[in-house]
Protein backbone atom coordinates (compact mmCIF):
# COMPACT_ATOMS: atom_id res chain seq x y z
CA UNK A 1 0.00 0.00 0.00
CA UNK A 2 0.88 3.70 -0.52
CA UNK A 3 2.96 4.53 3.11
CA UNK A 4 0.15 7.17 4.52
CA UNK A 5 0.30 8.99 7.81
CA UNK A 6 -2.28 9.46 9.85
CA UNK A 7 -3.14 12.89 8.43
CA UNK A 8 -3.11 11.61 4.89
CA UNK A 9 -5.25 8.42 5.75
CA UNK A 10 -7.89 11.25 7.25
CA UNK A 11 -7.92 13.31 4.03
CA UNK A 12 -8.61 10.80 2.26
CA UNK A 13 -11.33 10.03 4.37
CA UNK A 14 -12.72 13.48 4.55
CA UNK A 15 -12.73 14.32 0.87
CA UNK A 16 -15.14 11.52 -0.30
CA UNK A 17 -18.56 10.42 1.52
CA UNK A 18 -17.65 6.98 2.29
CA UNK A 19 -20.39 3.89 2.16
CA UNK A 20 -18.09 0.75 2.68
CA UNK A 21 -14.94 0.12 4.27
CA UNK A 22 -11.79 -1.70 3.73
CA UNK A 23 -8.64 -2.57 6.41
CA UNK A 24 -5.55 -1.49 5.02
CA UNK A 25 -2.75 -3.90 5.06
CA UNK A 26 -1.33 -2.16 8.14
CA UNK A 27 -4.58 -2.52 10.32
CA UNK A 28 -6.08 0.70 9.57
CA UNK A 29 -9.07 1.50 7.45
CA UNK A 30 -9.97 3.26 4.37
CA UNK A 31 -14.09 4.13 4.40
CA UNK A 32 -16.30 3.35 7.05
CA UNK A 33 -18.54 0.60 8.47
CA UNK A 34 -21.32 -0.87 5.62
CA UNK A 35 -24.07 -2.85 5.51
CA UNK A 36 -24.65 -3.77 9.07
CA UNK A 37 -21.76 -1.71 10.29
CA UNK A 38 -19.29 -4.33 9.58
CA UNK A 39 -16.17 -4.26 8.65
CA UNK A 40 -14.25 -6.67 6.57
CA UNK A 41 -11.91 -8.75 8.32
CA UNK A 42 -10.63 -11.13 5.98
CA UNK A 43 -11.07 -11.93 1.77
CA UNK A 44 -14.81 -12.09 1.01
CA UNK A 45 -15.99 -15.36 1.03
CA UNK A 46 -17.19 -14.49 -3.47
CA UNK A 47 -13.52 -13.59 -3.90
CA UNK A 48 -12.01 -16.56 -2.33
CA UNK A 49 -14.82 -18.82 -4.06
CA UNK A 50 -13.14 -17.31 -7.33
CA UNK A 51 -9.70 -17.89 -6.31
CA UNK A 52 -10.29 -21.81 -5.47
CA UNK A 53 -12.27 -22.84 -8.17
CA UNK A 54 -11.48 -20.69 -11.05
CA UNK A 55 -7.95 -21.08 -11.19
CA UNK A 56 -7.88 -16.50 -11.64
CA UNK A 57 -3.96 -16.77 -12.21
CA UNK A 58 -3.12 -14.75 -15.16
CA UNK A 59 -6.93 -14.51 -16.28
CA UNK A 60 -9.23 -11.52 -17.03
CA UNK A 61 -12.30 -10.95 -14.85
CA UNK A 62 -15.47 -8.31 -15.42
CA UNK A 63 -16.61 -7.27 -12.31
CA UNK A 64 -20.30 -5.86 -12.64
CA UNK A 65 -21.73 -3.36 -10.07
CA UNK A 66 -17.53 -2.37 -7.97
CA UNK A 67 -19.46 0.06 -5.98
CA UNK A 68 -16.63 1.42 -3.99
CA UNK A 69 -14.04 -0.99 -5.31
CA UNK A 70 -13.80 -3.47 -2.02
CA UNK A 71 -14.33 -6.54 -4.08
CA UNK A 72 -12.01 -5.08 -6.72
CA UNK A 73 -9.43 -4.46 -4.41
CA UNK A 74 -8.99 -8.24 -3.55
CA UNK A 75 -9.70 -9.39 -7.08
CA UNK A 76 -6.49 -7.62 -8.34
CA UNK A 77 -4.32 -9.53 -6.28
CA UNK A 78 -5.76 -12.93 -8.34
CA UNK A 79 -5.71 -12.49 -12.03
CA UNK A 80 -4.13 -10.75 -15.12
CA UNK A 81 -6.95 -7.91 -15.15
CA UNK A 82 -10.26 -6.72 -13.59
CA UNK A 83 -12.29 -4.60 -15.63
CA UNK A 84 -14.99 -3.40 -13.11
CA UNK A 85 -18.15 -1.51 -13.97
CA UNK A 86 -19.91 1.17 -11.59
CA UNK A 87 -22.99 3.19 -12.53
CA UNK A 88 -22.59 5.90 -10.08
CA UNK A 89 -19.12 8.36 -10.08
CA UNK A 90 -19.71 8.97 -6.86
CA UNK A 91 -18.65 5.04 -6.33
CA UNK A 92 -16.13 5.24 -9.37
CA UNK A 93 -14.42 8.49 -7.53
CA UNK A 94 -13.68 5.70 -3.49
CA UNK A 95 -13.04 3.29 -6.05
CA UNK A 96 -10.08 5.18 -7.17
CA UNK A 97 -8.73 6.27 -3.96
CA UNK A 98 -9.33 3.35 -2.54
CA UNK A 99 -7.39 1.55 -5.58
CA UNK A 100 -4.85 3.96 -4.94
CA UNK A 101 -3.76 3.43 -1.86
CA UNK A 102 -3.75 -0.10 -2.19
CA UNK A 103 -1.34 0.67 -5.01
CA UNK A 104 -3.23 -1.37 -7.29
CA UNK A 105 -2.47 -1.41 -10.98
CA UNK A 106 -4.00 -3.84 -13.05
CA UNK A 107 -7.62 -2.16 -12.81
CA UNK A 108 -9.74 -0.57 -15.54
CA UNK A 109 -12.81 1.44 -13.60
CA UNK A 110 -15.64 2.26 -16.26
CA UNK A 111 -18.54 4.40 -16.06
CA UNK A 112 -21.19 1.94 -16.93
CA UNK A 113 -24.69 1.03 -16.60
CA UNK A 114 -24.67 -3.06 -16.40
CA UNK A 115 -28.19 -3.25 -18.59
CA UNK A 116 -26.39 -1.73 -21.55
CA UNK A 117 -23.83 -5.07 -21.48
CA UNK A 118 -24.56 -6.81 -24.01
CA UNK A 119 -21.76 -9.28 -26.16
CA UNK A 120 -19.75 -7.12 -28.42
CA UNK A 121 -18.28 -5.64 -24.97
CA UNK A 122 -15.52 -8.42 -25.33
CA UNK A 123 -14.71 -11.35 -23.85
CA UNK A 124 -13.85 -12.53 -20.31
CA UNK A 125 -12.13 -15.48 -18.63
CA UNK A 126 -14.21 -15.21 -15.60
CA UNK A 127 -17.44 -12.65 -14.95
CA UNK A 128 -17.81 -11.24 -11.22
CA UNK A 129 -21.57 -10.64 -10.43
CA UNK A 130 -22.30 -10.17 -6.82
CA UNK A 131 -24.92 -8.36 -5.50
CA UNK A 132 -26.09 -7.01 -8.68
CA UNK A 133 -28.64 -8.65 -10.21
CA UNK A 134 -31.63 -8.40 -8.10
CA UNK A 135 -31.98 -5.04 -8.50
CA UNK A 136 -32.50 -5.29 -12.09
CA UNK A 137 -36.31 -4.90 -13.54
CA UNK A 138 -35.30 -7.63 -16.05
CA UNK A 139 -32.51 -10.20 -14.94
CA UNK A 140 -33.18 -12.74 -17.55
CA UNK A 141 -32.73 -10.16 -20.89
CA UNK A 142 -29.34 -9.43 -18.81
CA UNK A 143 -28.10 -12.83 -18.16
CA UNK A 144 -29.31 -13.96 -21.89
CA UNK A 145 -26.90 -10.56 -23.24
CA UNK A 146 -24.02 -11.18 -20.88
CA UNK A 147 -23.64 -14.78 -21.21
CA UNK A 148 -21.22 -15.03 -24.33
CA UNK A 149 -18.89 -12.40 -22.03
CA UNK A 150 -17.05 -15.65 -20.59
CA UNK A 151 -16.87 -18.86 -19.75
CA UNK A 152 -17.25 -18.88 -16.00
CA UNK A 153 -19.61 -16.76 -13.59
CA UNK A 154 -19.33 -16.01 -10.37
CA UNK A 155 -23.19 -15.06 -9.40
CA UNK A 156 -24.62 -13.92 -5.86
CA UNK A 157 -28.12 -13.17 -6.02
CA UNK A 158 -31.39 -12.60 -3.95
CA UNK A 159 -33.86 -15.25 -5.18
CA UNK A 160 -37.89 -15.25 -4.41
CA UNK A 161 -39.44 -17.76 -3.04
CA UNK A 162 -43.20 -19.24 -2.17
CA UNK A 163 -42.97 -17.18 0.84
CA UNK A 164 -42.36 -13.77 -0.84
CA UNK A 165 -44.50 -10.86 0.24
CA UNK A 166 -44.52 -9.43 -2.95
CA UNK A 167 -46.59 -10.07 -5.99
CA UNK A 168 -45.63 -12.82 -8.69
CA UNK A 169 -44.25 -11.19 -11.85
CA UNK A 170 -43.05 -13.47 -14.29
CA UNK A 171 -40.72 -12.80 -17.05
CA UNK A 172 -41.09 -13.96 -21.01
CA UNK A 173 -38.35 -14.13 -22.86
CA UNK A 174 -36.84 -16.74 -25.74
CA UNK A 175 -40.59 -18.11 -26.00
CA UNK A 176 -40.58 -19.17 -22.13
CA UNK A 177 -41.67 -17.82 -18.95
CA UNK A 178 -39.44 -17.70 -16.16
CA UNK A 179 -41.28 -17.49 -12.20
CA UNK A 180 -40.32 -14.32 -11.09
CA UNK A 181 -41.92 -11.48 -8.48
CA UNK A 182 -41.63 -8.04 -8.07
CA UNK A 183 -39.04 -6.00 -5.73
CA UNK A 184 -39.43 -2.44 -4.48
CA UNK A 185 -36.06 -1.21 -5.03
CA UNK A 186 -33.99 1.81 -4.01
CA UNK A 187 -33.10 4.99 -5.21
CA UNK A 188 -30.28 6.67 -7.08
CA UNK A 189 -28.60 7.94 -3.88
CA UNK A 190 -28.41 4.85 -2.20
CA UNK A 191 -25.35 3.09 -2.69
CA UNK A 192 -26.49 -0.05 -2.16
CA UNK A 193 -29.80 0.04 -4.58
CA UNK A 194 -30.24 0.04 -8.10
CA UNK A 195 -31.62 2.45 -10.68
CA UNK A 196 -34.65 1.22 -10.85
CA UNK A 197 -37.70 2.19 -8.56
CA UNK A 198 -38.68 -1.80 -9.33
CA UNK A 199 -36.36 -5.02 -9.60
CA UNK A 200 -37.64 -8.81 -10.00
CA UNK A 201 -36.26 -11.31 -8.49
CA UNK A 202 -36.39 -15.06 -10.09
CA UNK A 203 -37.15 -18.13 -8.38
CA UNK A 204 -34.74 -20.63 -7.37
CA UNK A 205 -35.73 -23.11 -10.03
CA UNK A 206 -35.89 -20.47 -12.73
CA UNK A 207 -32.70 -18.88 -12.18
CA UNK A 208 -31.42 -22.16 -12.22
CA UNK A 209 -32.89 -22.88 -15.99
CA UNK A 210 -31.86 -19.33 -17.24
CA UNK A 211 -28.34 -19.68 -16.78
CA UNK A 212 -28.48 -23.71 -18.91
CA UNK A 213 -30.68 -22.13 -21.34
CA UNK A 214 -28.22 -19.30 -21.59
CA UNK A 215 -25.34 -21.57 -22.07
CA UNK A 216 -23.96 -22.40 -18.65
CA UNK A 217 -24.00 -26.44 -18.70
CA UNK A 218 -22.27 -26.64 -15.15
CA UNK A 219 -24.05 -25.34 -12.15
CA UNK A 220 -22.23 -25.87 -8.42
CA UNK A 221 -24.40 -23.74 -5.95
CA UNK A 222 -21.46 -22.69 -3.39
CA UNK A 223 -23.69 -21.34 -0.50
CA UNK A 224 -27.93 -21.10 0.07
CA UNK A 225 -29.13 -19.11 2.47
CA UNK A 226 -31.43 -17.10 4.02
CA UNK A 227 -30.41 -13.00 5.20
CA UNK A 228 -32.86 -10.40 6.47
CA UNK A 229 -33.84 -9.36 3.03
CA UNK A 230 -34.73 -12.80 1.83
CA UNK A 231 -33.11 -16.07 0.46
CA UNK A 232 -29.82 -15.94 -1.11
CA UNK A 233 -27.27 -17.99 -2.95
CA UNK A 234 -23.86 -17.91 -4.45
CA UNK A 235 -22.68 -20.71 -7.49
CA UNK A 236 -20.52 -21.05 -9.93
CA UNK A 237 -21.35 -21.58 -13.43
CA UNK A 238 -19.10 -22.66 -16.25
CA UNK A 239 -19.71 -23.85 -19.76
Amino acid sequence: MIALNDQQLNDFQSALDWRTGLKLPDGRVLGVAGKRGRIPEATDTRVRAVAERCQPAGKTILEFGCCEGTHTVQLAGLCKEVVALEVRPKNIACALVRLFVHEVRNVRLLLKDVREVDGGFGRFDILFHVGVLYHLADPVEHLARIAPLGDQLLLDTHYADDSSRYERSDIRHGGKSYAASAHRDGAWDDAFSGVEPTARWLRRDALLELLKDVGFGSLDVLDDRVERNGPRLTLLASR
